[in-house]
């Protein structure tokens, strides 16, 4: 997709399942990565921007069975 071309989100598959599951193996894929690099991530929770640390990314990947 090149600058002039406009994004549709309507255009994505109807299949809500495989949306939801790429979003978060990409997720999953982020996460891991700034755990091996032992940076933080960041992210958006109630109007806020966070950090959250490895080792709490490594307890969500872990509890929500990412």
């Amino acid at each position: 997709m090149d600058d002039k071309t406009e994004f549709n989100l309507l255009a994505l598959p109807n299949d809500n399942g495989l949306v939801l599951e790429a979003l978060r193996k990409g997720a999953r894929e982020a996460m891991k990565r700034h755990i091996v690099a032992g940076v933080p991530m960041v992210s958006w929770e109630n109007g806020q921007i966070v950090e959250i640390p490895p080792i709490q990314l490594e307890k969500i990947l872990r509890d929500k069975n990412y």
